[in-house]
């Protein structure tokens, strides 16, 4: 793939015309058609621009990659900036929802370490309550508009590249699983606890804040592991994840609004 190519791509998953990409480059909508179509090449300062504009590398527009790249195959092309962006921000989301639960969670301990005293009782409760609405809030506003298309689109990606994510991803796979399957335990021993203890077959003690706590740490290690593997496994495993009936229902939706 050219760079013209590139830019021609790049441009329309954006969203922009020649016209509008030229203004905010400062620049004519003839130049941005002579770059297309291979009969100019962009100055170092318009490069840059173009570079921060579009989210990649100098050196990805730069490279010929007529190679490498699929493009006969038909879908919403992912560079490594990208899928890097987009796993960094998953990462950041899945951290904020793990932490909503997790406070929710520990708001137990309050509640069973202060039973004379209601003022305290009461007040840690809310503050953990309130810090995982918080913590929800934080985790919906950080997920980037950008990334959505993601889940939405049949992704298509470089060869080489793709075989590097998948070689990172099962590399760390091991790591999170590690986190993923204690946390999974210890989050169903809490639930378990709490529902035995609500059933009065054990009686409300100061060692629930054990049990809490473990459940705390259990829900927030169980949430951020699985959003950062469904994340890795959306672009590793996309054929798989396109073929999912509930995918398949959400993209006709699509289309048919579109062409309402």
């Amino acid at each position: 793939m050219t760079f013209g190519e590139k830019l021609c791509k790049l441009r329309k998953e954006k969203g922009l015309s020649q016209e509008l990409l030229a203004e905010q480059l400062g620049t004519s909508r003839q130049a941005i058609s002579k770059w297309e179509n291979h009969q100019g090449f962009p100055e170092i300062e318009k490069l840059l621009q173009l570079s921060d504009l579009f989210g990649v590398s100098t050196d990805y527009l730069l490279k010929d990659e007529s190679t490498h790249k699929a493009e006969d195959k038909p879908g919403y092309y992912i560079s490594r900036e990208m899928a890097a962006g987009y796993l960094a921000n998953q990462k950041k989301v899945s951290c904020c929802i793990g932490m909503g639960f997790m406070f929710w969670a520990l708001a137990g301990i309050p509640w069973v370490m202060f039973p004379a005293n209601p003022a305290w009782r009461f007040s840690g409760t809310a503050i953990c309550f309130i810090s995982g609405i918080a913590a929800w809030v934080v985790g919906a506003i950080s997920e980037e508009g950008q990334y959505k298309r993601l889940k939405e689109e049949i992704l298509t990606f470089d060869r080489r590249h793709l075989k590097d994510l998948s070689d990172e991803y099962y590399a760390k796979k091991s790591i999170y699983n590690a986190v993923f399957l204690p946390s999974t335990v210890l989050f169903i021993l809490g639930i378990i606890a709490i529902s035995l203890t609500m059933q009065e077959i054990f009686i409300w003690s100061k060692y629930h804040a054990f049990i809490f706590l473990a459940f705390a740490a259990g829900l927030f290690g169980f949430c951020y592991c699985a959003g950062v593997i469904d994340a890795y496994e959306l672009l590793v495993n996309n054929e798989e994840h396109v073929n999912k009936f509930r995918f398949k229902i959400k993209r006709k939706i699509r289309e048919k609004i579109a062409q309402w």
